[in-house]
């Protein structure tokens, strides 16, 4: 059976996405403890003064970042904020 692996470095099988696919098509509610209750919004990253930033990066720029961010196993917004935290 192949694994995969998520973004953020989690391991799963194709057993595991059919037992979760069979419990979301079920009535019944999750069960899996990593949900927790639901939480209204985008979560608040570095603390209630984050406001966001937009740059503009050209293709080559913008595919050198994503694929930077899928190496490293997470998003190109969080490999954005380290790199600026390492200055």
């Amino acid at each position: 059976m192949d694994e995969c692996t998520a973004v953020n470095g989690k391991t799963f099988t194709e057993e595991d996405i059919e037992a979760s696919a069979t419990e979301a098509e079920s009535e019944q509610d999750y069960t899996d403890c990593h949900l927790g209750p639901p939480k209204v919004g985008r979560p608040v990253s570095i603390g209630a003064d984050a406001r966001p930033f937009t740059m503009r990066l050209d293709a080559n720029r913008r595919a050198k970042l994503d694929k930077a961010a899928y190496e490293q196993h997470t998003t190109a917004s969080a490999l954005m904020r380290s790199l600026i935290d390492s200055l």
